[in-house]
């Protein structure tokens, strides 16, 4: 997939420097041009006494995204609309704005044409990002983003730029109850991309967390979906991607855990579809992900572990993976691909819960292997006496 803020990183502007830069500061403005709603992210940072900027925008009422090119001049921009200023980028007006004691006012001006709009815009909010990059050129500026160590949907939730355009004109469906807690789905409007939402919660710090967390997903779809409807050229742009399609459910609740069975198939452009297929565990008790890990002792944490490092199992949990077989009365899968019950596989197997017990699945295979995704096993509760973690007992009644 094209995806559009990735591709500013590495093209050639203007104003290029070759000082690094510490601080790149990012503005998200809100107005109008002439009549029609606008929000506008504008970067800027101060290399060797000299101001760099660069930014994008978009129409609300679409949402396609629209580069914008310092002309050399303070505050003035060309604009690339679907296209990130390279030099076959056309070029389709000129903002030139100046500071107002809101925000900023100026003009747009269409390209060959002496008329302009008048554009009004106020601050919304302004934050500063470190850069750990050596800033040679204004695109540089976006490059921050690839330094957070966020994923895409964490990005759009944590960007104000980016969350504004992801997240409006949602449509809400009913609430689903299930004792103290409640769920529904929520869908943006435009692309019919939709994801999960909690309405109810004993504690609401904790439905804050958790909402926070679900929102990763969602926005993570729109985004992709948005930017892929927004592209032409190729098979796949100018179309939703099939975002909009995943099917979501709730496979567990309990007043402690939510676990999310997802499956889609996504296009913009490619070789091929992109399938996937897999559950995601949900904290109700402190917000945020969960994985089995946390309530069972499945892997050894050895010194100087570091995040992303391999971790070997516990002689437990390498007992009880023994005894997975398609023989065994936990097997729950689909024996009529025999390829995917190989013991060559390659692939280890995900870890969740459901009311019967520890889900064995296989997710987020190779294209050729997606008719392999999907739940293998289900362990009973009264097999996991060995493996279970103290911290259990607080997840889990009766243990």
């Amino acid at each position: 997939m094209k995806l559009l803020a990735s591709v500013v990183f590495g093209l050639g502007l203007l104003m290029a420097t070759t000082a690094h830069a510490d601080t790149v500061t990012q503005t998200v403005y809100e107005g109008t041009i002439g009549k029609s709603p606008v929000v506008v992210e504008l970067r800027s940072a101060t290399v060797k006494g000299k101001t760099v900027y660069i930014g994008q925008y978009y129409y609300t009422r679409y949402r396609t995204l629209i580069s914008l090119k310092a002309s050399g001049t303070a505050l003035t921009f060309q604009e690339h609309p679907g296209c990130f200023v390279g030099p076959d980028c056309p070029v389709t007006g000129t903002l030139t704005l100046i500071p107002a004691p809101a925000g900023l006012t100026g003009t747009w001006t269409a390209r060959g044409k002496k008329a302009s709009l008048p554009v009004t815009l106020t601050k919304n909010v302004t934050r500063s990002l470190t850069s750990t990059l050596s800033l040679t050129q204004p695109g540089d500026l976006y490059a921050v983003d690839d330094t957070l160590n966020q994923g895409r949907g964490e990005l759009a939730r944590n960007d104000p730029f980016r969350a504004r355009r992801v997240n409006q004109n949602n449509v809400y469906g009913p609430e689903i109850s299930a004792g103290q807690i409640a769920y529904r789905t929520v869908t943006d409007k435009a692309t019919g991309v939709h994801y999960l939402q909690l309405t109810r919660h004993p504690d609401p710090a904790v439905l804050a967390k958790v909402n926070a967390t679900l929102d990763i997903e969602r926005f993570f779809r729109v985004e992709n979906a948005l930017d892929c409807l927004s592209q032409t050229g190729f098979v796949g742009a100018g179309t939703t991607g099939g975002f909009e399609d995943f099917s979501d459910k709730v496979v567990y609740v309990s007043s402690s855990l939510m676990a999310v069975e997802s499956a889609g198939s996504t296009y913009c452009g490619g070789a091929h579809p992109s399938n996937s297929w897999g559950i995601t565990m949900y904290d109700l008790k402190r917000g945020g992900y969960l994985n089995a890990d946390q309530l069972l002792n499945l892997y050894v944490t050895p010194p100087g572990w570091a995040p992303g490092d391999e971790r070997p199992e516990t002689p437990a949990f390498q007992k009880l993976k023994a005894k997975l077989s398609p023989q065994s009365p936990w097997f729950v899968g689909d024996r009529s691909i025999p390829e995917c019950l190989a013991d060559d596989v390659g692939y280890d197997y995900q870890t969740s819960f459901n009311d019967k017990g520890l889900v064995f699945s296989r997710s987020d295979l190779p294209h050729v292997m997606g008719a392999c995704m999907g739940i293998y096993y289900v362990v009973p509760y009264a097999e996991l006496k060995a493996l279970w973690r103290p911290e259990a007992k607080t997840y889990f009644s009766g243990l």
